[in-house]
């Protein structure tokens, strides 16, 4: 019994550190994004990125014996769960966003980002087993939100938040959260035969599938490629979409949905981080204020979880 504890334990605390891991890789990846747009258009970003995560991801899975999932009528399933992944884990909402960002901020981006928390609370209990609303989990996820709120400078934008202006590009920020709400709900019904990064491999797989004519029939290679743009771009399918995507599955499939949305609240803080470090950006005085906020959520959301 003890032996299991301390098992439990160490899963829980791995589990922490992934989590943590991955909010400074997609952190980073908004630095990267910048270096990259200045080489490629956004949507060719978003192609090229998913593309060399599903060749990495690909290559390693084959490399461990694991590979991608089979044609039989048993494994047929597999691959369902993997289209619904790649599109809205990846495909969706990694071009909803890139849209939208020609036309508003992506301060308004990164709160609509902070809605996946709740969307996916709401959706997991239904939806997931052992995943059902709980006082707590309500109550830290607000409490996030409101740090999310402090951290990207709140009044400012909730003025943005009037709908009339650039209707269309806001309400696909918020049509993005939704998609990777539901790629995770997808991705923890997925059957649990199949292994993480086989998994993983064939969800990029789709994504890039889906992506990539329509990238080819509307956007034209640039005259002129930047090394830092590519180097970049190889950052971002390597780390924060390769990588990042068996991280994403591992936890979902090891802990749940709703334990890596709050990876949605340490992003920003990231995101802020690097800016700091590489754009010389200054710290605002209310950044303590909106870290105690974001990580006290996350510590109540959690009281009360059965251990994993």
């Amino acid at each position: 019994m003890k032996m299991k504890n301390n098992i439990t334990l160490s899963v829980s605390t791995f589990c922490w550190m992934l989590l943590f891991l991955l909010g400074v890789i997609w952190g980073s990846s908004f630095y990267a994004v910048s270096i990259a747009l200045k080489g490629f258009d956004p949507l060719e970003v978003v192609c090229f990125r998913v593309t060399i995560g599903a060749i990495v991801l690909i290559a390693i899975s084959f490399i461990l014996g694991d590979g991608l999932p089979g044609f039989k009528v048993k494994e047929r399933t597999v691959w369902l769960y993997s289209f619904g992944m790649g599109f809205f884990t990846n495909a969706a909402p990694f071009s909803l966003l890139a849209w939208a960002q020609t036309k508003i901020s992506s301060s308004f981006a990164g709160i609509t980002m902070s809605l996946v928390p709740l969307i996916t609370l709401t959706l997991a209990h239904f939806l997931v087993r052992d995943e059902r609303l709980s006082q707590n989990k309500v109550f830290g996820l607000i409490i996030g939100f409101c740090g999310m709120l402090i951290l990207l400078d709140g009044p400012k934008i909730i003025d943005e938040i009037s709908f009339e202006e650039n209707f269309k590009f806001k309400f696909a920020c918020v049509c993005a959260a939704i998609c990777y709400a539901i790629g995770s709900i997808i991705t923890r019904r997925s059957p649990k035969k199949i292994s993480k990064i086989a998994f993983a491999s064939s969800g990029l797989l789709m994504a890039s599938i889906l992506i990539l004519p329509s990238t080819i029939a509307i956007e034209e290679l640039p005259d002129s490629i930047m090394f830092s743009s590519v180097a970049a771009l190889i950052y971002l399918g390597v780390f924060s979409t390769g990588i990042a995507t068996v991280i994403l599955v591992y936890i979902i499939k090891t802990v749940g949905p709703t334990f890596l949305s709050l990876v949605n609240y340490l992003v920003p803080l990231w995101a802020i981080i690097f800016g700091m470090l590489f754009n010389a950006e200054s710290i605002r005085p209310m950044f303590l204020l909106a870290l105690l906020c974001i990580f006290l959520g996350m510590f109540i959301s959690r009281i009360g979880v059965k251990k994993f």
